[in-house]
Formats: structure tokens, sequence, C-alpha cells
């Protein structure tokens, strides 16, 4: 009988960097994890993940085809991070061909949301698709595209950053530089905004996290509602505008606000169906939460390239 095959994949973040074995089926075993911000060095952090790369290998019980890492500002093409908001260090760093000298195997290598994306096709609700939108509600908006059963990710790599379309122009100010970009209205940090402007003006004291003006939505307190209505809003015009380039037969969301469900995405379905070109509206997408909200679906697309 042959042996399962395996992959190791790496979901490389701000603060912490996880760890795990994936098999064919996506099931993750001997997770560990790196704070990534105790590295004053990208060698520094390359030989630490290294180590963790080798001991996961070493007791793997199957042969185990390479390495696959989704993390911020990473390029599936030249295999590289740099100048990235997140991550401690903001010089080019080639991170995929350093671990491949490291560990002599296989790396791969792509942004989280993309990671995220290639997870949900092998083992989320997308599989079977050819064609769906993974967004990534968290402390940002990051999306993953596939299009014909492929990621899409464009001459340079860097395609598919659905956050930084414009969503309301010369609105708030965004990390990128810009002003108005979707991640400003429907991120985690974004939704807080949205937060404190409306308590405000209403003489409360606003919600300090997303996942209070959660609670607060599910025993009805009116002005949570209105939070996600106004976020849903937003989010849907502009999702919208994306189908009509696209047409996708899913839109797909995972992250921290992703757990809200029906509190964002009923109000985001209304004003989808309300922009969506009427060419589009008797074949409408589906508007879905993740299959794989409560795992991690970065480590899952990560290992997904090399498996």
């Amino acid at each position: 009988m042959a042996k399962k095959k395996y992959a190791i994949g790496v979901d490389m973040g701000a603060s912490f960097t996880k760890i795990g074995l994936v098999d064919e089926n996506g099931n993750i075993s001997n997770e560990t994890e790196l704070s990534t911000t105790d590295y004053k060095t990208p060698k520094n952090f390359v030989d630490a993940l290294a180590l963790q790369v080798q001991l996961i290998a070493g007791i793997a019980p199957g042969e185990v085809s390479g390495v696959g890492i989704g993390a911020p500002n990473a390029n599936y093409h030249s295999g590289a991070i740099n100048n990235s908001a997140n991550l401690p260090w903001k010089e080019y760093f080639p991170l995929r061909d350093m671990l491949m000298e490291a560990i002599d195997m296989p790396v791969k290598i792509t942004n989280d949301a993309k990671a995220a994306a290639q997870g949900e096709l092998l083992f989320g609700k997308a599989k079977g698709m050819k064609d769906f939108i993974l967004l990534t509600l968290g402390t940002g908006v990051g999306s993953g595209i596939v299009s014909n059963g492929q990621l899409v990710y464009g001459h340079d790599g860097m395609a598919g950053e659905l956050g930084h379309i414009i969503a309301k122009p010369n609105g708030r100010p965004c990390g990128c530089g810009r002003k108005g970009c979707l991640e400003t209205y429907a991120s985690a940090t974004g939704i807080l905004n949205t937060a404190q402007k409306i308590m405000m003006a209403n003489g409360l004291i606003p919600f300090q996290t997303s996942r209070e003006i959660t609670e607060a939505a599910m025993i009805g307190n009116p002005m949570a509602l209105e939070v996600f209505n106004q976020t849903g809003k937003v989010l849907g015009k502009v999702l919208a505008h994306v189908h009509t380039v696209l047409s996708p037969e899913a839109i797909i969301f995972f992250g921290g606000l992703a757990n809200a469900r029906d509190f964002l995405l009923v109000p985001t379905r209304k004003a989808f169906e309300e922009e969506l070109l009427f060419v589009y509206k008797e074949d409408k997408p589906e508007l879905m939460i993740s299959g794989l909200q409560h795992k991690n679906a970065a480590i899952l697309g990560a290992a997904a390239m090399v498996i």
C-alpha cells in the first residue's frame, strides 16, 4: 500500500509563524510556531524556520513533497518578500531561495490570502469550483482569485489586491498611502472606525473590538446592526463591480470578521444584488462563509501548492 504524501505548510504572520504537516486529505498535524518578531534579520528567521521544518520532516510518516509558504507581500514568481508593511524587516529578501538552500527541499511561496484561496479550493467549500473569489477579512482585506481553476497572479505576481480597490473616492486614509480603499471599511479595523463614528454621534462609548460588535449584534443592539449595515453596503457595491470583471461562481469570506456571518452577509448580499449588472441577475454567485473558517486555511493552502 502506497504511503500518504505530505507537505509542510507555513503561515507566516506579523506576530507568529505557524508550521504544520499536511496530508493529501487536508489533515494538519505536528503543528508548531515561531515568534516572527524574535528575529533581528531575515537570515536569523530563515535559520529558525529551517530547523523546525527539518524536525517536522524527520518525523513525518510518509514522503514530504516540499514546503509551501503563505506570507504578507510574498511574490509567487520571484519567491521573495519586499517592503512588507506587516513584517519586522523592510528589506527585500528571497525567502524561497534562502529556505531551499537551508533545507534542500522544494519550496513554493505566495501571499497569505492566495494561500488561503488555494486551501479553500482543495479542502474547503470551493472544492470542484473553477471560478471563485476568497476574501480574507481580518486586520486588512486580502483576496485570492481563482479563474478557470487557477490562482490569478498577474505578470508580476501581485494581482488580486481587492482590498485596495477604491470604495469611496477621497475616503478614509489607507496604510497604502491612498484614500478610500475597501480595506478601510470592510476590515476589522474599518468596521471599528465605522462603529466609532456612529456611536460617538449618538453619545455612546464605542466598541473596542470587532468581536464586541458581533456580540452586540447577536442581542439586537441597533448600533451594531447599523455598523454591519453600512459595512455591507460598501462591501456589496465593490463586489458587484468586481463580479462584472470576473463573474465568479462564488464569493467566499474568511477571517475574523467573517464570524459575523449573516450580520455581514445579509446587507452585503442586498447591496451586491442591487448593484449587480442586469445580465448577471439570473445566475447570481453565492456569497458564503469559508468551509475552513476554524482551521488554518493558510497552512492548508500553502501546503497544497506542493502536495
